[in-house]
């Protein structure tokens, strides 16, 4: 008892504890507090008309599952109350509690596991289908792969993504940018919901997974995420920034939101009330719980330093409204806050009874036969039909940015050569989260495939680029630039097709390893055929501090499937390898002539500086090509996960690449493969055509090929803003939206505007009509209008919906997206489109600082209906009634 505090140390302590919290809380609310908002604890009881509350859960057995979780709590000592607060919650078989992992990993675009796994599109590349539809059929997969797993392995329901709607997308030069759907907080709240859908079912007893909304709020940069403070003014916090998250909780009935990093106005965001209680669950009804980002909770008291102990972080956290911390802070000092007054055994309570009610609705405690998801079978992972849907969602996120002359589709029956130039063209790219799929489409494999020829054997391979893989392997960022293949465990091993070893006489390979590093195993035609040689691989101090290893082969000739297998210490990560080769004595054999030969250059790397003589030879291929196809773009090790852009061109000398090859054939078609927007601003104005976008997915070099011979008409939309530099960008710190960020307020001209996409036909619109011409309290106007395919082949249209408010006092946004259709015509069919503004409409109020709350004005409303922010076909007027 030596240790122990006199009463007057601990209310000394606990007073300036409170005075610390009260003064930050203050920060916050002086630049986005709300009308009404309440102090103290307490939660929102659930509204009688609110429907659902998570996912098809009824509010009976929501209610059900919440006292079935407090009966549990009740049940622990102390001890075992504050052990539960980490994502990897033990057991308490005292009273008959398991384990549970509350990180199951991410399912951002695909679960993130070792084969077979389908990984779709990279959300930003699915958010230009603008289809609601299809991002739920997505995410029904996704969770019933999750499910598959599950029965296989006991892989967690509980994951860390999906959906990414923090607004990062409002400045290309963010690094996850990738993650989120778009830069439009409508479209956000819109993809967002279809998401948590498919995730979390429509069942009304059980979630099928629980998903995460994230990262909360205003974690928009990611290079100094652990320290930066985010500084919102009201307007642009209510207006833009809450609006993806508000849809998340109100329309989607997500399960779990993520506390983000940053702080927001001085306060870090997983200490604050303000966020966590009096806006997530006082205004918006949120019921499920909170995690914060790993270890967002240690950040407050190691690196944003708002109070000084970890005892005081853990305290601020847990009474603000977080629930489960990533990281270690909460269990290692909640004791200390009890310790010294400053949190009560009754917030620990209300916070284990939020966490373990997710438990009890994934079904952990009851029979499998009872919960419907059980019977989902373990075949549907990688299934041929996931991956169709893996490809039509491809297709679907594929946008055509020029056609100059309708250089595309491309006619198969009228080419002899084709040239396919560029770093981007013979790997599969999938993006960060991604899992590891038995089955790599890249974009040369898919051409190959549309023009029937056999992909032709080699004496290289990237390692990315593999047939199939068991294990732990996955796909990531390199500092060469492309790929190459990480998470190697001892045990785990990869595939690949066609490698020829005609007078071999040693075999080379690629690699770093900052781990145990290990032994590379390489067997011919199966898993456990004859061992061509085997390779060590040392400790190289990075797993980005590239060595080359050899090892002699002889006596093998002929074409085989080669596995490589991994070993080394069990249970560690070992290596990462980036490719491997074969060296032959004299020529490389001839490959024979096809109807349409295609000849195949690099040119340059991702970011590298080519050799003028590479620049030359890639010249002479295009030179030499009826087309030249020149696949361009940046992957992570441009952008990525805590690595924001400081510019937004082309690296490296891909530009050059591009000129050289247009120069040498006027017949080019540059395709965009990339995780972030990139300013082609020469390229636009000079290469006749060009297409793509965002990573496509595990079947993107089909999706890419369909588009480009004319087996699929693309459709896909911005839906972000492309700008012509960052000179065209606010300072990358500044949150006010109203200082020029996105299509809402960017008063220049971009190189492509947020809703723009083109078509192999052509649309007109026509013949508007209103049902009204005032919008009144409590009503809604109707729009419709007409939209007819004047081409001559059949084509989807994304109709958007915009408004402009007219004779404001305040700033307001030069249009705002309120809704959007995406419809299929015939060539020479005509559809009748039909909206409908509501009075309550998000786009017609403003957020009244005086007021402290949302408000309209009265005036004349544009409606304003076209195929991109920048190409409005039709304009009609309503006059809202306030």
């Amino acid at each position: 008892m030596a240790n122990q505090p006199s009463p007057n140390q601990v209310e000394f302590s606990r007073r300036d504890f409170l005075a610390t919290a009260a003064a930050g809380a203050t920060l916050a609310l002086a630049g986005c507090q709300e009308m009404g908002s309440q102090s103290g604890g307490g939660e929102q009881s659930v509204p009688a008309d609110g429907g659902l509350d998570t996912g098809g859960i009824s509010l009976a057995n929501f209610d059900a599952a919440r006292k079935r979780a407090a009966a549990i709590v009740a049940k622990m000592t102390l001890a075992e109350k504050i052990s539960q607060f980490g994502i990897g919650a033990p057991a308490i078989p005292r009273i008959g509690l398991p384990g549970f992992n509350f990180y199951g990993g991410e399912g951002l675009h695909g679960l993130t596991h070792g084969g077979p796994v389908t990984s779709f599109p990279l959300p930003l590349a699915m958010g230009c289908s603008w289809n609601r539809e299809l991002i739920k059929q997505v995410f029904t997969a996704v969770s019933d792969e999750v499910w598959a797993w599950h029965k296989v392995n006991g892989q967690g329901l509980a994951l860390f993504s999906p959906p990414t709607v923090n607004m990062g997308t409002r400045d290309p030069r963010w690094g996850r940018i990738g993650e989120n759907y778009a830069e439009d907080p409508y479209l956000v709240g819109e993809m967002a919901t279809y998401t948590i859908h498919g995730m979390q079912g429509d069942d009304p007893k059980y979630l099928k997974t629980i998903v995460c909304a994230k990262h909360y709020i205003c974690n928009d940069t990611d290079s100094d995420r652990f320290t930066a403070s985010a500084s919102v003014d009201s307007r642009s916090f209510w207006e833009y920034y809450t609006r993806g998250f508000h849809a998340c909780v109100t329309k989607g009935k997500v399960f779990t939101v993520m506390g983000s990093y940053n702080a927001l106005n001085g306060v870090p965001t997983c200490a604050s009330r303000f966020l966590l209680t009096d806006v997530l669950r006082r205004r918006w009804g949120f019921k499920g719980y909170v995690v914060s980002d790993c270890d967002a909770v240690g950040c407050i008291y190691q690196t944003h330093h708002f109070v000084p102990t970890g005892y005081e972080a853990a305290a601020l956290a847990v009474n603000a409204g977080c629930d489960i911390n990533c990281g270690s802070t909460l269990q290692t000092y909640l004791g200390q806050a009890m310790d010294k007054m400053l949190i009560s055994e009754q917030v620990l309570d209300r916070s284990l009874t939020r966490s373990i009610t997710g438990r009890i609705l994934l079904g952990e405690f009851d029979p499998p036969e009872q919960i419907p998801y059980s019977k989902i079978p373990i075949d549907c992972r990688e299934s041929k039909a996931h991956r169709a849907l893996a490809r039509e969602a491809g297709r679907q996120s594929i946008v055509l940015f020029k056609n100059e002359h309708n250089l595309l589709p491309l006619d198969k029956t009228k080419l002899k050569k084709i040239a396919v130039i560029g770093p981007m063209a013979s790997v599969c790219h999938l993006g960060n989260y991604s899992g590891s799929p038995q089955h790599l489409v890249a974009p040369l494999q898919g051409i190959f495939e549309v023009l029937g020829i056999e992909s032709q054997p080699s004496y290289s391979k990237m390692a990315a680029n593999f047939a199939s893989m068991g294990g732990s392997p996955q796909v990531v960022g390199n500092a060469e630039g492309g790929e190459d293949l990480g998470y190697i465990k001892s045990g785990s091993w990869t595939s690949y097709d066609k490698v020829l070893f005609s007078g071999v006489t040693e075999l080379h390979a690629r690699v770093a390893s900052q781990g145990a590093g290990g032994s590379i195993e390489v067997h011919l035609d199966r898993l456990d055929g004859p061992v061509a040689c085997k390779l060590a691989v040392p400790v190289t101090g990075d797993w980005q501090k590239w060595v080359d290893v050899s090892a002699p082969i002889s006596g093998i000739s002929g074409e085989h499937k080669v596995f490589l297998r991994f070993s080394g210490k069990t249970g560690a990560y070992l290596f990462n390898l980036r490719s491997f080769s074969l060296t032959p004595v004299g020529p490389i054999p001839a490959t024979a002539t096809k109807a349409v030969e295609v000849s195949v250059a690099l040119g340059c790397s991702i970011d590298g500086t080519a050799q003028a003589s590479d620049i030359d030879a890639v010249a002479k291929l295009a030179r030499e090509a009826d087309v030249a196809l020149v696949f361009a773009g940046v992957n992570q090790a441009i952008d990525a996960e805590g690595h924001d852009r400081s510019h937004i061109g082309l690296p490296g000398s891909q530009p050059d690449l591009i000129k050289a090859v247009l120069a040498a054939n006027p017949r080019t078609v540059l395709v965009i493969s990339s995780n972030a927007p990139v300013a082609i601003n020469w390229e636009q104005e000079n290469v006749p055509a060009i297409v793509g976008g965002m990573f496509a997915g595990q079947e993107q070099g089909h999706a890419i090929a369909d588009v480009l011979f004319g087996d699929y008409n693309p459709a896909g939309k911005l839906t972000t803003t492309w700008y012509a530099s960052v000179d065209d960008l606010p300072h990358f710190h500044d949150y006010d939206v109203r200082k020029g960020r996105t299509y809402m307020y960017y008063r220049g001209k971009p190189l492509y505007p947020f809703g723009h996409g083109l078509s192999y036909t052509t649309f007109e619109y026509a013949n508007i009509e209103l049902t009204a011409s005032d919008l009144k309290p409590r009503q809604a106007v109707g729009i419709a209008l007409t939209v007819t395919n004047t081409g001559r082949v059949a084509g989807d249209e994304i109709v958007q919906f915009y408004v402009h408010v007219n004779g404001s006092k305040v700033q307001r946004p030069i249009k705002q997206l309120v809704d959007f259709a995406r419809i299929h015509l015939e060539p020479g069919e005509t559809k009748t489109v039909s909206f409908a503004l509501g009075h309550d409409e998000q786009a017609l109020k403003y957020w009244d600082e005086a007021q402290q709350n949302f408000v309209q004005e009265p005036g004349k409303i544009d409606i304003l209906v076209g195929a991109s922010s920048a190409d409005i076909r039709l304009k009609e007027a309503v006059n809202l009634v306030v």
